[in-house]
């Protein structure tokens, strides 16, 4: 049973240019206990996706749909009820702790607040709480960095802070926005790691927003590849990378290093993605995509359809055959490439 539903999310920002449809028709579900990755280029609608989830936009956005959490639907829910749901029921590990923690603040002080806010304890056992949770996320000393400052921590023990507070309070899903991101290689893989253990412990609900697919690869259980502001593939993470149906997919997956391309140059997708105040008509890849029909250029736009005999659906107007031939060509030779 899944635990956050999201149907036909619209997410429009009004700008002084004209209102910009950041996220247009999101469709997506994710149960307890799994781990689900959202890919895609920068500016595609992954973070605007998230933060509508999270009741954190700005007054100029506008958000429509339907966000279920639960027995909660968040969409509409007033300000002060879903201040309450943040940390308790959903929590968010954004893009730059240094960006998000309070600089002038301790780290226990921090860690305190956020726990006394939601549960009823004294000081002394929200700060026996904060010192299990720096602990759990493998911070050594953890009594000692209650009294630190953010700035004095490495970009990878402010991460683990991060994730400390997002999950003192053990909420249902957790969504991390590019938790590995500015970390170096040693750093990145104990962050996942850490996010697998604390998956298979807390049986949380993750959302994994990235635009690395090794990462991917590593730890999600599903995944939706999101190009202008629409999912256009979601699969199993297997299938994925082993029949990949979407044009932009194949775009993604060739642009990675694998055994099978040493000595090879990367592969680049043509042209940048378009703008989200005017998108193209129809399949808005297809002024990338080299195998553009007429019909993608026209209304209507392609929609999520299941691919017969697997658990992918994609949203192309290329015929099965032609998927299956030209997928198997940029099939990832390792997922954890």
């Amino acid at each position: 049973m899944a635990l956050l539903t999201v149907e036909n999310l619209r997410t429009t920002f009004r700008t002084d240019d004209g209102p910009v449809c950041a996220v247009d028709g999101v469709s997506l579900s994710v149960a307890a206990g799994q781990v689900l990755g959202i890919v895609g280029e920068s500016g595609c609608g992954k973070s605007a996706m998230s933060l509508s989830i999270m009741g954190l936009l700005p007054t100029s956005a506008t958000v429509e749909g339907s966000i279920q959490l639960g027995e909660h639907q968040l969409v509409g829910m007033p300000k002060n009820e879903l201040r309450t749901l943040r940390g308790s029921e959903v929590a968010m590990i954004f893009q730059d702790p240094m960006a998000s923690l309070n600089p002038v603040m301790t780290i226990g002080w921090q860690l305190e607040e956020a726990v006394r806010l939601h549960q009823k304890v004294s000081r002394r056992e929200a700060r026996t709480l904060a010192v299990a949770g720096l602990a759990a996320v493998g911070i050594p000393s953890p009594e000692d960095r209650l009294k630190t400052y953010p700035h004095e921590l490495s970009g990878g023990m402010r991460q683990r802070v991060m994730i400390a507070m997002a999950l003192l309070n053990r909420p249902r899903l957790l969504i991390a926005d590019e938790p590995t991101t500015a970390l170096d290689v040693t750093t990145q893989a104990q962050i996942l790691a850490l996010m697998r253990d604390l998956r298979s412990e807390v049986d949380a609900a993750i959302v994994l927003i990235t635009h690395d697919l090794g990462v991917v690869a590593e730890v999600c259980d599903e995944v939706a590849v999101m190009y202008a502001g629409r999912i256009v593939e979601r699969a199993p993470v297997d299938e994925l990378f082993a029949r990949p149906q979407h044009p932009y997919t194949w775009g993604l997956l060739a642009s990675l290093p694998g055994r099978n391309r040493a000595g090879e140059r990367l592969h680049q997708i043509a042209g940048s993605p378009p703008s989200l105040m005017n998108p193209p008509v129809g399949c808005r890849f297809a002024p990338r995509c080299a195998m553009a029909m007429d019909v993608c250029r026209a209304d209507p736009a392609p929609v999520l359809a299941a691919v017969a005999g697997s658990d992918t659906v994609v949203a192309c107007h290329l015929d099965a055959a032609t998927r299956a031939r030209e997928g198997a060509r940029f099939a990832s030779d390792e997922e954890s490439a």
